[in-house]
Formats: C-alpha cells, structure tokens, sequence
C-alpha cells in the first residue's frame, strides 16, 4: 500500500508519546500516513528501532547523535502545555553502536538525527563554546562517514547563533567529504536558511523538509517557493510545533497534512499534487521503492 503522506521526521519514540505511541501511531496508519522516528542518541535510536519493527510498513526508525547530546546540559522545553526540565549526558558516538543497529534491522531507513546545534551552547563561557562547537563538527563529520559506508541517508539538524554560522560549518564539512555522499545524501530537516543556502544544499542533491513553522510565520515563504516540489518532503517534529489549528498543543504525524496544505498555498498548486509529490520524494529518499 502507498501512503497518501509521509512525516519523514517524528519522536513517537520519546517520552511525550510513552502512555499512548501504540494508539497514535494505529491511528496514523489507518489514515494512510506513513512516519520515520527519528533517534537522537542510543537510547532513542535503539527505541525507534524496536517500535518500526512491530509494524509490516508504514513505520520506520532514523538512528544517529544529535548534538545536544554532545554534552552535558539542562534545559527547558514545553511538553503539552507544561514546562519540563530536561538533561542531557555527553554520549560519545559509538560506530559501531549506530551501525549495528542498521545492519541489525531493515526497517532503518536513516542516520539521523545528525548535525550542529550551537542555540543550546549560547549560556557557556566562550571558551566552553568553542569547545563544544568543535566536539559537535568531529560527530557530525563521522556520522556523515558513517552514512556513506553503510550507503544510507542522513537527517540534518542545524540549529545556529548570530555569532557562529552552523550552516556555514555543515556546507564546509560536507564538501570536504562530498566524496563520500550519496546521490541523494540526506534531508535537510527543519530547513531555516535562505535562497542561497538551499540553492548549496540542491547542488549537493539534498531535500528539505518542512514542518508546522511554515503555518504560523512568515519567515520561511520564500525558501519553499524557491525550492522545488521534488525536493521538499513533509515533517512534524512531533512532539513539538504543531501547526494551525492545533498551535500549542502535542504534534502528532497526521497533522503533517496541514504542512502539505501551507505549502500548495504557497506554490499555488493543488494539496493532492503536493501531497502525492512529497510522498514520493520520501519513498526515495529512504529507498522504500
């Protein structure tokens, strides 16, 4: 069965989701919308793997280490509503971890998600950041290695301060192994550069993927009607940034239907034709056809 959606980035494998993944996910599935969780160090990668393996199709795991855990840190995120404190503990990338995990399972469709996040790093000392800049390039430089070895794509986090330009030091790490990078090398999640940035990520082949931002802010209207349709996919980031009308509350994958409608809008064109596009995109991109 083809999906009519895919949400080619979601956390049903995080704590927002521990009462209740099984439900929404049936629900998900029953609406056709296919989903990749998508991991952001062992623990959640490993949990992505165990709930795709449960599901036939439709339901797929990304494994990788992201950034923020890179490091120690506290911080705060809004989950349903409410302000949860939440820690990090430095994990150091273990290959061979994140390998097996692929070799291990055919329902692992990514290495993600993978990247520079230097927002968090802002409270350090300037010494400490410059620190942790450095330890976030050298995982990201050797999971994107990873990727080619294991001839998977990568999800891209890209996160950046006024000061420090992180999409600069991803396009630099990734034309110094531009040799290593797939065909169709990876998405670049969340994408929230300009023109001129997307136009250096196409050269390179990536996609891009949107979420729910797009339906409450202006800022992102120009970069998704530069880039082409065939190179945009659909994301939640559930459980963060649900779209109009459900503002404020917990994301969910089947909410990516009103990211595919923002972005008919916006390239004037029909909601089926972008939601069969971008459907396809991600069927490609992860290989399921």
């Amino acid at each position: 069965m083809r999906p009519k959606l895919f949400d080619t980035h979601t956390h049903f494998n995080f704590n927002a989701f521990k009462d209740d993944w099984e439900a929404v996910i049936e629900r998900t599935l029953e609406d056709k919308v296919w989903l990749v969780n998508v991991g952001a160090e062992a623990k959640t990668s490993q949990r992505a793997v165990d709930i795709a393996e449960k599901y036939p199709e439709g339901v797929y795991a990304a494994v990788g280490l992201h950034p923020i855990h890179t490091y120690d840190d506290v911080f705060e995120e809004e989950i349903k509503g409410e302000k949860v404190q939440l820690e990090t503990k430095a994990e150091e990338f273990d290959e061979k971890h994140y390998a097996d995990l692929v070799k291990n399972s055919e329902k692992v469709v990514a290495i993600g998600v993978i990247g520079l996040d230097y927002f968090h790093i802002k409270k350090f000392s300037e010494n400490t950041q410059k620190e942790l800049r450095k330890k976030q390039q050298e995982v990201f430089e050797r999971q994107v290695q990873l990727s080619g070895k294991i001839k998977k794509p990568f999800i891209i986090h890209c996160r950046h301060l006024k000061e420090y330009d992180a999409y600069k030091d991803i396009l630099e790490i990734l034309q110094k192994n531009k040799n290593v990078l797939l065909d169709k090398p990876g998405i670049a999640h969340f994408f929230a550069a300009d023109k001129d940035i997307a136009k250096k990520f196409l050269d390179m082949g990536f996609y891009f993927g949107f979420n729910g931002v797009i339906t409450f802010t202006l800022d992102y209207d120009e970069t998704v009607k530069y880039i082409p349709t065939e190179k945009i996919v659909l994301e939640t980031d559930s459980p963060w940034l649900a779209p109009v009308p459900h503002r404020g509350k917990r994301n969910e994958s089947l909410y990516v239907e009103y990211v595919a409608k923002k972005i008919a809008e916006l390239k004037n064109k029909k909601y089926d034709e972008v939601a069969s596009a971008t459907t396809a995109n991600a069927l490609q991109i992860f290989g399921l056809i």
